[in-house]
């Protein structure tokens, strides 16, 4: 995954919105540029750990050498631009400034064989069942 991103990131990592926690946010972190910054959103991937003690920062070193700058990110503390943010992405994405990507398999059958690729980090882009 590390390599993936370096691939893809060909410059490397400026800002990654980490909403997993996992693998993901490691391989990211790996590839972070000198000044990056981490919002941490959220972290799925620890979401059968929740009972357990929090395991902490991981890539210290990484955020010291890079001088990341990481900083959490609850939508509660901005309740109150809701409307307006709303409205800012619907007119982003009419204007095609928003590229979205979407994992779709079919039919009530396929929702835990979908929530585990998830949970996995194994779907691209938003899991989508069709119904």
């Amino acid at each position: 995954l590390v390599a993936d991103v370096a691939a893809v990131c060909r410059n490397g990592v400026d800002v990654f919105i980490d909403n997993t926690a996992g693998p993901i946010h490691d391989a990211a972190m790996l590839n972070l540029n000198t000044f990056g910054r981490v919002v941490i959103v959220g972290t799925i991937a620890l979401a059968d750990r929740f009972d357990q003690p929090d395991i902490g920062l991981r890539h210290l070193r990484t955020t010291l050498i890079t001088r990341a700058r990481i900083e959490g990110f609850l939508l509660d503390d901005h309740e109150h631009e809701f409307e307006t943010a709303k409205a800012d992405l619907l007119s982003w994405y009419k204007q095609g400034l928003l590229e979205t990507k979407e994992d779709v398999v079919e039919g009530i059958e396929a929702v835990p064989y979908a929530f585990v690729r998830m949970l996995n980090g194994e779907n691209f882009g938003k899991q989508l069942i069709k119904l």
